[in-house]
C-alpha cells in the first residue's frame, strides 16, 4: 500500500487539498506586484465544509454585549457561506432567562466566530453582506487582545483592537444612514494603577481621540443588499482600511502592536440595545418583529507579508 501510495506521488505529484494556497487565496485583493503574501489559514476559512470548523473558531466566546452568543443555534456554515443570526427568544423559550455579561436579563441571541489563533501585522479581508435590517443591528469584522490588568506602567498598552468593518450603526432611518460604515480603533492603556481601575480606555467615539482612531465612510451601496469586500493592512507603522479594492481611510499605528484574535459578529444596536454606563443593555420591551435576521459571510481571509 506505501509503495503505491509512493509511486502515485511520483507520478502526479502531492494532491492539492482544499485549504492550500490558489490563485483565488494566494493574496490579498489589493496586493502589489512582487509583493508575496502568505495565508494564514488558522485564522483564514472559505467556509467549505458542511459545518462550522470550531477547531478553528471558538463555539463558546465571551459575552459582552445585550446579548448573549448561542453559536450552537446561529452559526451554521452550508453551500460556501457562513450564516450568523440574531434572535429574540419568546417568553416561553427555556433559554429567555438568559443573562448577559453584567447578570442583566436579555432575550436576545446571536453568533460571533473567534479564532482561537492569534497575530498582529498583516493583512485581513472578507467577503460579506450585512442585515437588511437597519437600524438595530451592526455585522462586524474585527480583530481584538486580551485585556492585560497586570500592566502597571503608566501609557502602556493593556489592550488593542481594530474593527476593519462595523456596518450601520446609526440609529435612526435618515435616508443615507444605512450605508455608513465604521472602520475604527480602541485601546486601553495603563493609567499607572492595577487592575480594573488602572484601564484607561480610547475610544473612536471619545472627541479627545476620533481624530486619530475614528474613520466614518459614506458607502455608494447598502452593504445589507449585497456581498463586498472588506479588507484592512495592519503595518508596524500604519493601518489602512478597504472596501471593494479602495482605500477609505489609514491611521498611523501608535497602540495597536498586541497579538490579536480575528472575530466576525452581529450585534444588536439602538433601538433593540441602549448604551449606558459604559455598557449596552437590552431593551426586553422591544418586539423586534424583524427578527430573526443574519449576516452572511462568504469567506475571512488573513495573510502576512514575508519581508
Amino acid at each position: 500500500m506505501f509503495r503505491t501510495l509512493t509511486l502515485l506521488l511520483v507520478i502526479f505529484g502531492a494532491p492539492s487539498f482544499a485549504w492550500s494556497q490558489s490563485n483565488e487565496n494566494s493574496k490579498p485583493l489589493t496586493a502589489k506586484p512582487g509583493e508575496k503574501w502568505a495565508i494564514k489559514w488558522n485564522r483564514s476559512d472559505d467556509f467549505n465544509r458542511d459545518s462550522v470548523d470550531w477547531k478553528k473558531w471558538n463555539k463558546n466566546p465571551e459575552n459582552f454585549g445585550a446579548w448573549t452568543w448561542d453559536n450552537e443555534t446561529n452559526a451554521v456554515a452550508a453551500n460556501g457561506v457562513l450564516t450568523l443570526t440574531v434572535r429574540r427568544l419568546r417568553q416561553d423559550d427555556t433559554k429567555a432567562s438568559r443573562r448577559d455579561q453584567s447578570g442583566n436579563p436579555t432575550p436576545f441571541t446571536s453568533a460571533m466566530l473567534k479564532s482561537y489563533a492569534v497575530g498582529t501585522y498583516g493583512y485581513y479581508e472578507a467577503r460579506i453582506k450585512g442585515s437588511p435590517v437597519f437600524p438595530g443591528v451592526c455585522p462586524s469584522f474585527w480583530m481584538y487582545s486580551k485585556i492585560d490588568d497586570s500592566i502597571i506602567e503608566k501609557e502602556a498598552v493593556r489592550y488593542s483592537e481594530i474593527d476593519v468593518v462595523e456596518m450601520s450603526q446609526r440609529g435612526n432611518r435618515i435616508e443615507g444612514n444605512e450605508r455608513i460604515m465604521d472602520h475604527n480603533l480602541h485601546s486601553i492603556l495603563s493609567n499607572g494603577t492595577g487592575g480594573i481601575a488602572g484601564r484607561s480606555w480610547q475610544r473612536p467615539n471619545d472627541a479627545r481621540f476620533k481624530a486619530t482612531q475614528a474613520i466614518e465612510y459614506h458607502a455608494p451601496f447598502d452593504p445589507g443588499q449585497d456581498f463586498h469586500t472588506y479588507g484592512c493592512n495592519v503595518g508596524r507603522d500604519e493601518i489602512i482600511w478597504y472596501v471593494d479594492g479602495i482605500e477609505v481611510g489609514r491611521q498611523e499605528n501608535t497602540f495597536w502592536h498586541r497579538e490579536m484574535n480575528v472575530a466576525i459578529s452581529l450585534g444588536l444596536r439602538e433601538p433593540y440595545a441602549v448604551f449606558g454606563n459604559n455598557r449596552l443593555r437590552a431593551n426586553e420591551s422591544h418586539p423586534a418583529t424583524e427578527f430573526p435576521t443574519n449576516m452572511q459571510i462568504d469567506y475571512v481571509r488573513v495573510w502576512e507579508l514575508d519581508e
